[in-house]
C-alpha cells in the first residue's frame, strides 16, 4: 500500500482491487446512470484503483486508471454522496493526472453516463481542463494543471482550448504519442 497526503486527505493506492462495501457505498451511491455497476462483492477490478481517507480513515473517495488504451488511460472518479463539493474530487482529479504523467500517459478521458447531473458534471471537467462533448468521450493532456477559481467566462461562451506547446506534457507528437485534439474530431 502506497500513500501520499494532502488537505487531510490520504491517497492509498490498492493492490489488488476488489469490489467491496466502500466501494458501494461510494460509487454505488453516484445517481442512477453515472457507472455501470455489475460487481458482486469480491470481484476483481481492472485497472489501478486508489481509495481517498479522510482524517478518520473513512473511505470518501476512489480514484481509478485503466491504462489498457496504450498512450491514453480511462479515468473513473467518485466521491461520496455526503462529500461532494467539499475538494474531494479535485483531489483525486489531481492525483490521478500525476499517476498518469508518472506513467508517460499522453491523455486521460472519462465518459459521462446518462444521469441528472451530467451537465454539472461535464462543466466541472471542462473547467479542469477536459475537452469533448456531453455524450461522448471527454479528454485532458496530462500535466496540464487549470486554475479553476479564475474563471471569466460567461454562459454560452466558449472555453478557451488553446494549448501552449510548454504545456505539452509528456508525450511529443515526434515521440509519436502526441496527437492536437483541437486538429482532430472524435
Amino acid at each position: 500500500m502506497t500513500t501520499d497526503s494532502a488537505d487531510g486527505l490520504t491517497w492509498v493506492r490498492e493492490e489488488a482491487p476488489v469490489w467491496d462495501a466502500d466501494k458501494s457505498r461510494v460509487i454505488g451511491g453516484a445517481p442512477e446512470g453515472a457507472f455501470v455497476l455489475g460487481f458482486e462483492d469480491g470481484q476483481a477490478l481492472p485497472g489501478d484503483w486508489w481509495a481517498v481517507r479522510d482524517a478518520d480513515d473513512e473511505v470518501v473517495g476512489y480514484g481509478r486508471l485503466d491504462t489498457t488504451w496504450g498512450g491514453d488511460a480511462e479515468i473513473l472518479l467518485a466521491v461520496a454522496p455526503d462529500r461532494q463539493e467539499s475538494g474531494i474530487g479535485t483531489f483525486i482529479l489531481d492525483k490521478l493526472d500525476d499517476e498518469a504523467a508518472a506513467r508517460g500517459i499522453n491523455y486521460v478521458h472519462n465518459r459521462i453516463g446518462d444521469h441528472e447531473r451530467r451537465d454539472l458534471v461535464h462543466d466541472w471537467l471542462v473547467v479542469r481542463g477536459f475537452r469533448g462533448p456531453i455524450d461522448g468521450d471527454l479528454r485532458k493532456r496530462v500535466g496540464i494543471k487549470h486554475e479553476t477559481g479564475s474563471s471569466t467566462r460567461r454562459q454560452g461562451e466558449a472555453y478557451d482550448v488553446s494549448l501552449d506547446p510548454a504545456d505539452q506534457a509528456p508525450g511529443r507528437e515526434e515521440q509519436g504519442g502526441y496527437v492536437n485534439v483541437e486538429e482532430h474530431q472524435y
